[in-house]
Order: C-alpha cells, then structure tokens, then sequence
C-alpha cells in the first residue's frame, strides 16, 4: 500500500504553484500599467494633435465654403448648388481614444452687419466777384462805424497784396479771396468783434490776421483755404478778451480739380507766425487730407501764454469736406446682412473651439482664448486718381436656417448664391462723391476677431474701430472680451473717396 503524497511532502512542488501565481499576477500588473500608462500620458497626446488636426481641418473647410460662394457671386447667372463638406467628428486612437464629436448650426439671432453710406450730390454757386461793402471797394479799405457786417468777395487780381482795416464796435466780416499768389493782411482794432469768416480759394496765398481791441463777447474767427502752399499767420498782441475767449479756427484743405481733400495736398500748406499777446485764445489747427491719415488733437500753450487760456489745438483729418462755392445734398442709404455658420467642436483634451463663417470671414474663437480671423472679409483698397483711398468692400447675406446637426459624421452645407448687387461711387462723377464715413455696425459674439483686423488694416480703416456693448457686461468681462454667447457691436468707419460696394444673398441648408 502506497501511501499519499501532500504538497507539504514536496516542497519545490508547494513553490512551483505559489510562482505560478505570482507570475499571473505580476502580468496583469504590467498589462494594467501598460494601459494606464498610454492612457494617462500617451493618449491625451495623441488625441489633442487629432484634435488640433481637425480644428485646421474645419478652418480650411469654411474657408473653401467662403471661396465657393464668392466663385458663384462671379457667376450669378449661373444658379448651381454647390456643397462643402464640414467634417463633425474627429479621427480616433483605438480602443480607447474615442472620436471628439461636433456640431453644425446658423448663429444665433441678433448677429448680424449693418452699413451706413452717405451719398452727397455737390453742385456749386459761385458769388458775384469782386462786389461788396462800399468800405472794402476794390478787395481792400478801411471799415469804421458800428454794428456792420463788412463783406467783399476778391478774385481775378494774381499777386494782389490788400490791406483790411477794420475800427468801430461790434462790427464782422465776410472775405472771399479767390485767386493765387495773393497777400492780405485783416488788422482789427474794434470792441467786441462779431464773426470774421475768411475763405481762400488759390495756391501760394498768405493771410496775416492782427488782431487788437477788447472783447467782452466771445469772438469767432474761421480761416478756410483751399489749394496748396498757403499760409497764415496770426498776431494777437493789441487784443484782450474777457472770459468768452476769442476762437481762431484755421483749416487746410489740398484740392485736385473738384476733389476735396485732394491727396495730401494739404501738408504743403502752413502756419506763418503766431504771435504772443493777448487773452484767452483758443486756436485750432487743421490739416485734411484723402488718404486716411488721422491724429489724435495735439494741444500745446499759446505762445506767452499757459493751458487752458491760452492754447493751440493741432489736428489731421481725413474724409469728405465740400470744396469751396459747393452747395451739398446728402441721402444716407442703408444694408443689413444676416450671420452666418457656427461650427462647434466639443474637444475633450484640448479646449472646446468654434470655427464660424461670420458675417464674410472665417474666425477661430477657443475658450478661454482671444478669438482670432483665420480669413478676412472681402475687402480692398487702393488709391485714386486724386490721391485719395478707394475701396472694393464685399458682403454677404445668408438666408435660411440651418437644422442643427452633431455627431462625427460629415455634414454638407449647401449654398446658391441668389443675387448680386453692385453700387459703384466714382467720386466726382456726376457730382456724386462719397460724403461722409462709410460705416460698418458689425454685432458679433467675436470683438475680439473684428477689433483685431480693424486696426491691422489702417488702409481701410485709420480710425479703427469702437466696441459698444448691448447689454450691461460684468467684470471681469469687457466688450472686447463678453461672456460666451454674449454679442457686442463693433463700428468701423472706412474714409474713402471711391466705393464698389458688392452684396451677395445666398440661400445655405445642410444635409
């Protein structure tokens, strides 16, 4: 009879079943240390370059969706429906890395584009020459007495110098000097000078103001000049002026033929002399110009003299301004244009994006980050024939109410452009010019975007652009920067002197 063996008989047998198990166990360790590890290190990697893959997928999608609708405004008598493919979902890490789901849909209601356009028919009148108060006979005189409002309107007389005197109380004066090469000097010695409007229609003019007497009324002189090379000069030494303060206001204005500003033409134009003396002066200073260049009011001390008192503002403008002898009509004509596609991207290891087609231009806004445009709007600038800045501006406005769509899938937009609309200002042609800032009232949920292309294009746009908000906006939000979903307005104003302004319509769906 054999008797049974145990395990505790045969030792190396007992420890080869304990090994056995350990192995199995230190196995599973290395496998479930294996996948955390990819999981936890490797993984998120992947799927975040995934992620930033598909975001530059949709960004190139849209902007062929932008591409593909100004193709058929080229062609509007062609009325195809074209697709463009807007993939939803991105690619996967098998078996564990998942595929990040998206979104397609319209913007929300409210956003939208509205543009202001100031036309302005300018005929002109020109006044009797040479005719006007009996103490101005001939351009220049003395003027006495009281209460009167002297006039002369000077021309056809090339390097005239006259001399203006002007005594006695409460007396203005209206001047029209048209001519080139021209001197005049205006001496007031009168109390209490009313207004005192100069015009200077010619190049190479020189005007010499000498203001004495004492005023206890506000005073208000205004120098305009039209042309190139001229000058003024302003002597305030003989005057005092109680509170009221006497105003001097002089502008610049270069012209090629009816064009006002013409170029920078302006800038050959001068101040003389600004003498010291007198009180309470305020004096303005401005240069326009056609080309977009704008500064800020630069204030500095009269001579002699100390802020606020006694102060000199020097300013550069630019835009419209009716040349001399012109007499203006103006009709203010308005658009409005619906938002566009939002394209939502629920990332999981990098932060939730929208790619949207808004309003013409195609913007990348990830959150917790400054939105940014990916492709601009349609629009171009270029200069004139009179130095000034036209522009080709294009915008769109999308019909339709796109059925919300998610998933991984690839979705298709579909688009068919409608209409086409074509307004074209040659400034000057037909005296019809561009009279005033062409305006864009964008309402977006992307400040930020907007803002950013605004002042990166000083060409079209040298004001840049204001945001105004619509609703209150809490801190630590700004309208730049609003809480998600919320929409401000940005206005920019575009300063041109020629406009071909194109509007596409285009009817957008998805399937």
């Amino acid at each position: 009879m054999i008797a049974p063996r145990t395990i505790h008989r045969r030792r190396h047998r007992a420890h080869k079943g304990q090994v056995s198990a350990l192995v199995t166990v230190l196995g599973l360790l290395l496998v479930v240390t294996f996948i955390a590890n990819f999981v936890l290190l490797q993984l998120p990697g992947e799927m975040q370059e995934l992620e930033f893959q598909h975001t530059l997928q949709v960004e190139n999608q849209l902007s062929r969706l932008q591409a593909t609708i100004l193709a058929q405004a080229a062609n509007p008598g062609i009325p195809l429906t074209l697709s463009s493919p807007v993939t939803l979902g991105s690619q996967s890490v098998p078996p564990f890395g998942s595929p990040t789901t998206g979104s397609i849909a319209s913007e929300p209601p409210g956003v939208a584009t509205i543009t202001g356009l100031l036309l302005t028919q300018v005929t002109y009148a020109y006044p009797p020459w040479n005719v006007g108060s009996a103490c101005l006979a001939g351009g220049g005189g003395h003027c006495a007495g009281a209460g009167h409002v002297n006039y002369y309107n000077f021309s056809g007389n090339s390097s005239a110098s006259l001399a203006i005197k002007v005594d006695g109380n409460t007396n203005s004066l209206v001047y029209v000097l048209n001519g080139n090469n021209d001197s005049i000097t205006i001496t007031w010695n009168g109390k209490d000078a009313g207004f005192i409007n100069v015009l200077v229609n010619g190049s190479d003019d020189a005007i010499t103001f000498n203001k004495g007497g004492s005023d206890t009324v506000a005073s208000v002189s205004t120098f305009d000049f039209f042309g190139e090379r001229d000058t003024f000069s302003y002597n305030p030494s003989g005057s005092h002026s109680s509170k009221g303060g006497q105003s001097v206001n002089v502008q610049f204005v270069g012209t090629i033929g009816s064009v006002c500003p013409g170029a920078n033409l302006s800038s050959t134009d001068s101040i003389g002399t600004f003498s010291s003396g007198g009180s309470n002066i305020n004096v303005n200073v401005t240069w326009w110009n056609g080309i977009g260049y704008v500064t800020s009011p630069s204030v500095q001390a009269y001579p002699g003299g100390s802020i606020p008192t006694e102060q000199i503002t020097w300013q550069n403008r630019s835009g419209f301004i009716p040349c001399a002898f012109s007499v203006t009509h103006s009709s203010l004509y308005t658009n409005q244009f619906q938002g566009g596609v939002d394209v939502h991207l629920s990332n999981r290891y990098s932060p939730p994006t929208d790619v949207v087609y808004d309003q013409g231009a195609v913007i990348l806004a990830q959150e917790g980050g400054t939105p940014v445009m990916v492709s601009p709007p349609r629009i171009t600038t270029y200069l004139t024939s009179s130095g000034g800045v036209g522009a080709n501006i294009t915008l769109v406005n999308m019909l339709g109410n796109l059925t919300a769509e998610g998933g991984v899938t690839t979705a298709a937009v579909t688009s068919q452009v409608v209409q086409v609309g074509v307004v074209v200002v040659a400034t000057g042609a037909g005296g019809v010019f561009v009279g005033g800032d062409f305006f864009l009232n964008i309402t977006t949920l992307y400040p930020a975007a907007w803002s950013g292309y605004f002042s990166g294009f000083p060409q079209a746009f040298p004001l840049g652009s204001t945001c105004v908000p619509l609703t209150t906006i809490p801190a630590p939000y700004s309208c730049l920067s609003p809480p998600p979903g919320t929409a401000v307005k940005m206005v920019a104003p575009l300063i041109l002197q020629q406009l071909r302004f194109t509007t596409i319509t285009v009817n957008i769906g998805i399937i």
